[in-house]
């Protein structure tokens, strides 16, 4: 038992010099994709989609990927430059209340936002996306109210506004079922 122990604590000593001795010289191996490779290669993906035909589908897919890699201007044109009935989707509304608001427009990216609630709410979309709708409508008529115009230049007031609307969103609503 006791020579069992002995070896044991053996090989656990030169597993340790080992890794300790060898691991800093062996490199270790790519598994993944770079993020940066990866991504590009989807965004030039999306963008030949999107050349292909304005689809719903190829717009908001395009102006979501942008708007992921902090491009807002980039996503406005993408959804001004596609169909007018694309840019009347509640989606397509709503990412363009998102890279309006990053481009410091609240008040054009209220009323983006209020087209998608107003689509939402004639049941023209998923109950999902109509509360995602609602809940940034409610935001940006909170940041309208504060007088911000651009969220990052009036941090404060910006802050302020995010924290009336999560004390408002707090509140329990009931609703009566029948």
């Amino acid at each position: 038992m006791r020579f069992g122990l002995f070896v044991a604590n053996g090989l656990v000593l030169a597993g340790v010099v080992w890794t300790i001795g060898l691991g800093p010289s062996v490199r270790a191996s790519q598994l993944l994709p770079s993020r940066a490779a990866a991504g590009a290669d989807e965004l030039a993906a999306l963008e030949a989609r999107y050349a292909e035909g304005r689809t719903p589908a190829s717009v908001t897919a395009l102006a979501a990927a942008y708007l992921e890699r902090d491009q807002p201007g980039l996503a406005s044109s993408a959804l001004d430059a596609a169909p007018g009935e694309v840019r009347a989707l509640p989606e397509a509304a709503l990412l363009s209340a998102r890279a309006l608001l990053r481009r410091g427009r609240v008040r054009d990216a209220l009323a983006a936002s209020e087209q998608a609630s107003a689509a939402c709410a004639a049941g023209a979309c998923p109950a999902w996306l109509a509360a995602k709708s609602e809940h940034q409508r409610a935001f940006l008529e909170q940041l309208a109210a504060a007088g911000v115009e651009d969220p990052q230049v009036d941090a404060a007031a910006a802050r302020a506004a995010l924290d009336a609307y999560a004390r408002s969103a707090s509140d329990v609503r009931l609703v009566a079922v029948r």
